[in-house]
């Protein structure tokens, strides 16, 4: 699985706009906020929606997040990157809409194959097939480790930004990456020989 392992979290690009609109809400400024709004609403709900697969409870997650950014701002220390500190209220007010709700988690050892969906290899995976396969993959992890697959690939977070949004040492975060990438490993390689990702 030599393209797995190669597979290295980004880091937060350049710093941008966040820490000065942050600053700028913490003085009421409502623009500021509104750009704030538009650039983490939609990675606000993306993460909880992976977690909780309700769309009701991401929109009540996004609108309880960023009403929090609104009354908090002042409060940002500027210890983290902005984007780390708002998704960490993110990651708290997602595991307070999953209480109660039961998460979309199988065991990995009693999970059965994907079925591939595909007609025959030649005809390849469309895009729908091969996103749904990798979807039912990550159901399969424990939700800490599919925490961390959302955060390094999706939010493109580094482990020292995701350590700091989870509250656990960055081993800790190293660790489970190593377990959901071995996890993830048999059905990446099915869908490597079928042709499924190149």
């Amino acid at each position: 699985m030599e393209q797995l392992t190669q597979l290295t979290p980004l880091s937060e690009q350049a710093p941008s706009r966040t820490g000065e609109d942050l600053a700028a809400v913490a003085r009421g400024d409502r623009r500021a906020f509104e750009r704030l709004y538009r650039e983490f609403g939609p990675r606000v709900f993306r993460f909880a929606f992976r977690l909780i697969r309700d769309r009701a409870k991401a929109e009540e997650v996004v609108n309880d997040v960023m009403l929090e950014v609104w009354k908090s701002a002042a409060q940002f220390s500027g210890l983290s990157a902005p984007s780390t500190w708002i998704l960490g209220i993110a990651r708290h007010r997602t595991l307070n809409a999953v209480r109660g709700k039961t998460l979309y988690v199988t065991d990995i050892d009693a999970a059965g194959d994907v079925p591939d969906e595909a007609p025959s290899v030649e005809a390849g995976l469309d895009r729908e097939a091969l996103a749904a396969r990798l979807r039912a993959a990550l159901d399969r992890l424990s939700p800490e480790h599919r925490e961390v697959i959302e955060l390094t690939f999706m939010e493109e977070l580094s482990y020292k930004e995701i350590a700091a949004i989870a509250q656990c040492p960055e081993n800790t975060v190293k660790t489970r990456m190593f377990h959901a990438k071995k996890k993830l490993e048999p059905l990446l390689a099915r869908l490597l020989s079928a042709g499924g990702l190149q």
